[in-house]
């Protein structure tokens, strides 16, 4: 493993970060205490829907249009368990006891991915470093896309805004069968440089990717006699259903032209204290729909979010009205963008890493 980047240290800074919580710890006291009910009841309601929506699916499975359309919808919801329970439970932000909320944490390995990885992934390195180079496991990428401004580039990256939009409903399916293995095996990726991942982790990775793979395709084929091309075309419609969905929670709140990349120096040091990394390099989704209040769970009070985690997304519009005057009041740069807005800037980011790209290989010939 590799020591961790730190960021400078500022006195000024840190007693602001104190006096923000502590105005946070205020709002939030004065709240009323049912909202935490409703969340408890998410935890298992939304996944009582997927399962019911999978046994809908193999009822009507003789309906080719039915069998792939309540797949479709495992997809959509796969992904609000996850932004509104999955995310939540990472943080210890729904239960008092840890143990609980570890234990229905495993609700995402139910769903086909890797609760360990991801929870190293997001809190070890995403919290810490986000839109850092090389340390931000949540965003990494290799190969086919270039997101980091400064990142090396490869002939392919040239034309990567006109491809892009091919590859991101294969988001999930890539998630649940190629990027977990890959931090689990591979020396190379990020996660491994800050995490060493225990020998029983390795056994419930086959586990539950094998029990995944039971249920999606084997079980359909032999409770319901459909052909195993049926049953893989099901987790193909609702690997890209969710992979759709994914993009506009994931992407939108960091990669786009209005945040900041900030790059580790040779010394190993960000040059930033740790608050003001979060502020330049995180934006919020205005809050203007239904969709974005009740799908995105944290992530579109994102920035109140990164700041302090801990307190849960049930609190996040008042914490984020707390946010917004600390920033105007001490000066630090709080950005929203309407969905539309940050996807426009998350294409001018492509774009731009793709004429970077397009550059630097012609100066290298």
């Amino acid at each position: 493993m590799n020591p961790l980047p730190s960021h400078i240290t500022d006195r000024h800074d840190s007693e602001l970060l104190g006096l923000l919580y502590r105005q946070v710890c205020k709002r939030v006291g004065e709240l009323p205490g049912g909202r935490m009910k409703v969340l408890k009841i998410k935890v298992w309601l939304l996944p009582l829907i997927y399962t019911g929506l999978y046994v809908l699916a193999l009822a009507f499975a003789g309906v080719p249009w039915l069998y792939y359309g309540f797949f479709s919808l495992m997809g959509f919801m796969a992904v609000i368990i996850f932004t509104n329970v999955i995310h939540e439970l990472c943080h210890g932000n729904v239960y008092k006891k840890q143990s609980h909320n570890r234990l229905a944490y495993y609700l995402f390995d139910y769903l086909g991915a890797n609760s360990y990885i991801w929870q190293q992934r997001h809190l070890v390195l995403h919290h810490r470093f986000p839109n850092v180079n090389g340390w931000d496991a949540d965003v990494e990428q290799k190969g086919p896309v270039s997101l980091f401004p400064a990142e090396p580039v490869r002939k392919m990256n040239r034309f990567q805004h006109l491809y892009i939009y091919l590859l991101y409903p294969l988001f999930m399916l890539n998630w649940l069968f190629v990027r977990d293995f890959r931090d689990f095996f591979s020396s190379s990726r990020i996660i491994r440089k800050a995490v060493e991942i225990p020998a029983t982790e390795y056994i419930r990775l086959f586990l539950f990717k094998a029990g995944y793979l039971i249920m999606t395709v084997a079980l359909p084929v032999l409770l319901t006699g459909i052909p195993l091309w049926q049953s893989i075309l099901g987790l193909l419609v609702l690997t890209v259903s969710g992979s759709l969905l994914s993009m506009v929670v994931l992407l939108t709140p960091h990669i786009n032209t209005g945040n900041v990349f900030p790059q580790v120096d040779e010394t190993g040091i960000i040059p930033l204290t740790w608050i003001r990394h979060q502020f330049i390099s995180v934006n919020d989704i205005s809050n203007t729909n239904w969709f974005i209040r009740n799908v995105m769970g944290n992530f579109n009070y994102h920035l109140a979010h990164h700041i302090l985690p801990h307190f849960s997304s049930v609190y996040a519009p008042e914490i984020t009205a707390e946010v917004k005057a600390f920033a105007e009041e001490n000066g630090f740069p709080y950005r929203s963008y309407t969905l539309s807005e940050s996807f426009r800037k998350h294409s001018q980011l492509i774009r731009i890493n793709a004429e970077r790209a397009a550059a630097l290989l012609h100066q290298n010939k």
